[in-house]
C-alpha cells in the first residue's frame, strides 16, 4: 500500500485502513522514527481513564491499610539513611 504526501506534509490514510483500525478525524497518533521508517501508533483515549485502569495491576499481597504500610516503609527507609 502506498500513499502520497499532500500539501503541508499531510498524509491521508486509505478508508479501508481507517475502518480496520477504527481511527477517525481528530484521533491522535504517536509518531516514531525507526531508522529510515516512520511508524504511526494510534493513541487510545478513554472517557474515564482511571476506571479503565482499575484492576489492571494486582498487588503481590492484599493491602488492608495502605497508609500504615506506607508509613512503615518510610520509617524503615529513614532508619537506614541515618544509621
Amino acid at each position: 500500500m502506498s500513499i502520497l504526501m499532500g500539501k503541508e506534509g499531510r498524509l491521508v490514510l486509505p478508508k479501508k485502513l481507517r475502518e480496520k483500525l477504527k481511527v477517525k478525524e481528530g484521533d491522535r497518533f504517536i509518531l516514531r522514527e525507526c531508522g529510515d521508517q516512520i511508524i504511526l501508533i494510534p493513541v487510545t483515549r478513554y472517557a474515564h481513564p482511571t476506571q479503565e485502569l482499575h484492576g489492571s495491576v494486582e498487588p503481590e499481597m492484599p493491602i488492608d491499610e495502605p497508609k500504615v504500610l506506607a508509613r512503615s516503609f518510610l520509617r524503615k527507609k529513614v532508619r537506614k539513611e541515618f544509621v
